[in-house]
């Protein structure tokens, strides 16, 4: 491995990675005021990824490096932070084991370890990812076989919906809590949304983008977690109203300004301060309740929310009237508004 000296006087290494589509070489570059570092940025890179390795002495951590590569143009910021979560600090007692040694006892054993400090869910998507990864190098492993921890304690009950929107209701947080609550907005959808996804007369909002919080920096997205999350929905007239005082230049301005961050501590400290244990992604949680209670049927409060299941592999549009929606969207706007109007007058 060779450094050149560029004309700023930094030093520069290349490792090719593979082709195009059209058979042009792809090329990773690193920089570095030392040529030494420089070389070994590439060394580091060329090792981690397994770049001309045969694939009988790869390692599983290599097989997750050159996995996670061969898809990080293709899937969202957030998935990928996750796979590199998942290989950096899950199933360690595999991780640096040749990836045609790996036994299922091996991969039963890295998740007794995990199980631990991990919760069941954390454990299934960490397998379930060994399982592709594994896959790519075309080594089939019985997965199914392998024995999963069972979820530990019960899940914690919600607050009370009315109790939670008077917690919210005058706040400076009131308005993303509203969207989360009322519209089923998760936190970066909520951060995505602009004020050019209000339709013109102002009755419905288009939820088509994410702005998601990745080490500090936002990262925006034109599309959502999953396809049924882009939708349109209904837009009430508080929650219009509360957006018609927001000032902006631009039709592209952000809706929500507050950073990611921003939003989780207030919302936090508020929650706390009323005596709730939940998180901001519960008021989701909150809608689906409350939405259930209310007695509207399972596919429509799917639609509103966005939720993609396995059960449901077609669109939900095909199982709701227009006018049977018309009358799920009164019962809903209905309990907030009076929720609301009994928070007012009670203050």
């Amino acid at each position: 491995m060779k450094a050149v000296k560029l004309p700023s006087g930094s030093y520069r290494t290349q490792v090719v990675v593979g082709k195009d589509e059209n058979g042009k070489r792809i090329v990773k570059s690193f920089t570095s005021d030392k040529e030494w570092e420089a070389i070994k940025l590439a060394d580091e890179y060329i090792e981690n990824n397994a770049i001309n390795v045969d694939s009988k002495r790869m390692t599983v951590r290599q097989a997750f490096s050159q996995y996670i590569e061969a898809r990080d143009n293709i899937l969202s910021p957030s998935t990928i932070r996750g796979y590199k979560i998942i290989m950096n600090s899950r199933l360690q007692f595999i991780m640096d084991m040749n990836i045609h040694e790996v036994k299922l006892n091996d991969v039963q054993k890295a998740v007794n370890y995990d199980s631990k400090r991990l919760s069941r869910k954390s454990i299934k998507s960490s397998v379930s990812l060994l399982k592709s990864v594994l896959e790519a190098q075309d080594i089939e492993l019985k997965i199914k076989k392998i024995t999963i921890p069972q979820e530990k304690g019960k899940k914690k009950s919600i607050p009370d919906a009315t109790a939670v929107l008077k917690a919210i209701i005058g706040t400076d947080i009131e308005l993303p809590c509203m969207l989360a609550m009322w519209l089923s907005l998760r936190i970066s959808e909520v951060r995505g949304l602009q004020f050019r996804d209000i339709s013109e007369d102002g009755k419905y909002i288009t939820v088509c983008r994410a702005r998601i919080c990745l080490d500090g920096r936002d990262v925006v997205r034109d599309q959502n977690k999953t396809e049924e999350s882009t939708r349109t929905n209904p837009l009430p007239a508080y929650l219009l109203n509360l957006i018609q005082q927001i000032p902006h230049e631009k039709d592209t301005d952000f809706i929500v300004t507050y950073h990611y961050e921003t939003i989780r501590r207030k919302f936090n400290a508020l929650m706390e301060q009323n005596g709730f244990n939940i998180t901001f992604h519960k008021l989701r949680h909150e809608f689906a309740t409350t939405l259930n209670d209310l007695g509207i049927p399972g596919d429509y409060i799917q639609k509103l929310g966005g939720w993609a299941t396995d059960n449901v592999m077609k669109s939900v549009y095909t199982h709701t009237t227009a006018v049977k929606e018309k009358e799920y969207q009164t019962l809903i706007d209905n309990f907030f508004v009076n929720a609301i109007n009994s928070t007012v007058k009670s203050a």
